[in-house]
């Protein structure tokens, strides 16, 4: 019963967090461009356009 509790607490959550997303899959997003580490440009657009996927992530680590 413990178990199934905190599965349901953790499903809550989660399905919470989702609530507070700015863009949905499947949403355009601004262009955002940024410099790796070496020294090299690329964007988003760009990346999409040659068929790759982008997969946005922004987390703390602490």
């Amino acid at each position: 019963m413990k178990k199934l509790r905190i599965f349901l607490v953790l499903m809550l959550l989660l399905a919470s967090v989702s609530l507070f997303s700015i863009y949905n899959v499947g949403d355009i997003v601004d262009n955002y461009s940024w410099t790796d580490n070496t020294g090299e440009d690329h964007d988003i657009y760009e990346l999409t356009a040659q068929g790759v996927a982008v997969v946005l992530f922004w987390g703390g680590y602490s």
